[in-house]
């Protein structure tokens, strides 16, 4: 294991593995703030744990001050990011046995904290595990979905299942859990948030897809960070995907809705302040976010395609609108963009003296894997048909045979007749699957294996490939600034999906991690922006020559991590940058 060049500066019944044999020391209860006065000095809740505005990645994407930037710089010019990591994780058991849902936080010793799945886990600077908290009956309906938060000595977080629980930074040990919400916790991304002794999430499994009158929305509901009470909640009139909100620091929060629409709530009493682009009756969704920037603006983001559609390219477009916090007015709208934006922006200076802009990833969500696409599109429709023909089948043959016979006839011909026709309808469905990938039929000769024949199969439907942009725009005016192309990704699924398919099913839980089109975007100090993409690459884009314009062959550079990423990003802290794929955790350190 390496070392670090710099100084050393995650229910009722559970399984818990200690490394650290530190008691928490935990300190009176926090307090809710009102709304119209600033909280009083945060208090540590363990020893050597630091309040919250000391830690230096609290929540999903970092401070609530300042979602998405950091304070400090990692790396230089060098494109060569492989040099700089220095560890990296994976479940005990193998790659595949997990999924990260809960991207790094970074406490003010630097050490980090990821939910995944079956658990919590805290690892200290040089990569060993101080602490697991694991899921008790862990399986595909039971687990932690979303990003956790770190707050006054603390780690926030839920289940599927509707409990709420917070954990002691410094053991592990579980303080408090409670109830949320009777029908569970949606298993979308979305983010656990905690401020002004406030702890805010999501619940009630969101159903967005299908038609109009199909659709369910979730509520926002606030509780108290001391025990778990329940504090006030919030209907929406268009549902939450992957909830982020964002604290202005005025006892306020803003969020985005599914479709692009913007909320401003009083987080005292979760009374609505405005709304703006709020319509039930509009179509469009994206599991992507919004950004809050310094400048008093929110910015939401948008698709205009259907969940149905989004993994399609061809399906849509996107678009980032502007509105300023105090009222809710509307300041700019960029619609028109040539895909849907599945992602969240980052909104800061690229360079000492520029102008704010906002940067964001255009381009559409990849699909299932080949085996799923198989049995949804093939299989599945394949084994209907033939027990329909089946049935059909023993109804014409059966006359005037035994009863023994009949029956054997109408048990055993619609099965034979279904499992025909779903390899058929496996192998006719091949040319029609969505991805851009080549599938051909080849035959050998047993004896030598050399090549006899092959049929190439051409795919007759769908999409080519994911383009996928990163763009900049002017973040008072909308007006662009630069784009880059990302390399396209040409492969039916995201990657990181096939190949851990197996493992999961065999595991018996949640199938694939379908992550977002890409991260969320990390700004440091000198403009660099990190994030990682469904390609399986964690990526740096910075203007280093400032001439307004990326190389995309000098000025981005690339991590081969495997896999794809879900809506968190990269963390930093000073010499420290942290960031998980579905399946591992990298970290790596300024040399």
């Amino acid at each position: 294991m390496s070392t670090w060049s710099v100084p050393s500066r995650l229910r009722c019944c559970l399984l818990l593995v200690v490394c650290a044999d530190v008691p928490a020391v935990l300190g009176s209860d926090d307090e809710v703030c009102p709304a119209d006065a600033p909280c009083a000095s945060s208090r540590s809740a363990g020893e050597g744990i630091a309040a919250q505005g000391e830690y230096y990645w609290p929540q999903g994407k970092g401070h609530p001050r300042h979602y998405g930037q950091s304070p400090y710089s990692f790396g230089g010019a060098s494109c060569n990011l492989s040099a700089n990591l220095r560890w990296s994780w994976q479940h005990p058991d193998g790659r595949y046995n997990t999924i990260i849902i809960g991207k790094p936080l970074i406490d003010n010793e630097r050490n980090i904290y990821i939910s995944s799945m079956d658990g919590v886990r805290k690892f200290d600077i040089d990569g060993r595990v101080l602490w697991t908290w694991s899921v008790f009956n862990f399986t595909d309906k039971r687990y932690v979905p979303n990003n956790p938060a770190i707050m006054d000595g603390r780690l926030y977080n839920c289940l599927t299942t509707g409990e709420l629980f917070a954990l002691s930074m410094e053991t592990g040990e579980l303080l408090w859990e409670v109830k949320a919400s009777e029908q569970g916790i949606g298993e979308d991304t979305a983010f656990v948030t905690a401020t002004r002794g406030i702890v805010l999430l999501d619940v009630d499994p969101p159903q967005p897809g299908g038609s109009l009158s199909d659709r369910q929305n979730n509520r926002i509901v606030a509780f108290n960070s001391s025990d778990g009470s329940e504090l006030w909640d919030f209907m929406p009139d268009v549902g939450v995907w992957n909830f982020l909100p964002h604290f202005p620091d005025d006892g306020t929060a803003v969020f985005q809705t599914w479709n692009g629409g913007a909320y401003r709530l009083n987080l005292s009493d979760g009374t609505p302040i405005w709304s703006q682009g709020v319509d039930s009756n509009v179509d469009g969704w994206t599991d992507g976010g919004p950004a809050l920037g310094p400048n008093g603006l929110f910015y939401t983001t948008r698709s205009e395609a259907t969940m149905e559609k989004s993994p399609f390219s061809e399906a849509g477009s996107g678009g980032l609108a502007a509105y300023r916090v105090s009222d809710g007015e509307l300041v700019w709208n960029r619609s028109g963009l040539e895909q849907g934006i599945y992602t969240y922006p980052v909104v800061g200076r690229l360079a000492e003296g520029a102008p704010l802009s906002v940067v964001t990833g255009v381009g559409s969500l990849a699909f299932f894997p080949l085996q799923i696409q198989f049995i949804i599109f093939g299989a599945l429709p394949g084994a209907m048909v033939g027990f329909l023909i089946g049935m059909f089948w023993a109804l014409c043959k059966c006359r005037g045979m035994s009863p023994q016979a009949t029956m054997c006839a109408f048990l055993l011909r619609p099965l034979v007749a279904a499992a025909v026709c779903a390899l058929l309808g496996s192998v006719a469905v091949v040319p029609f699957l969505k991805g851009a990938y080549p599938y051909s039929v080849q035959a050998f000769d047993a004896e030598t294996g050399e090549p006899q024949w092959r049929v190439e199969l051409r795919r007759g439907g769908g999409t080519s490939a994911y383009p996928y942009s990163v763009q900049a725009f002017d973040a008072e005016t909308g007006e662009p600034q630069w784009r880059v192309e990302l390399p396209t990704w040409r492969w039916y699924s995201p990657a990181g999906d096939e190949e851990g398919f197996s493992t999961r099913k065999k595991k018996g839980h949640r199938l694939v991690c379908l992550p977002l089109a890409s991260s969320y975007m990390t700004l440091d100090a000198q403009g660099a922006i990190y994030f990682g993409h469904l390609d399986g690459r964690l990526y740096r884009i910075k203007d280093w020559n400032g001439d307004g314009r990326i190389d995309a062959g000098t000025e981005v550079c690339a991590f081969e991590a495997g896999s794809g990423f879900l809506t968190g990003g990269p963390s930093i802290a000073p010499g420290v940058l942290a960031v998980a794929s579905c399946d591992t955790l990298y970290v790596f350190g300024d040399a």
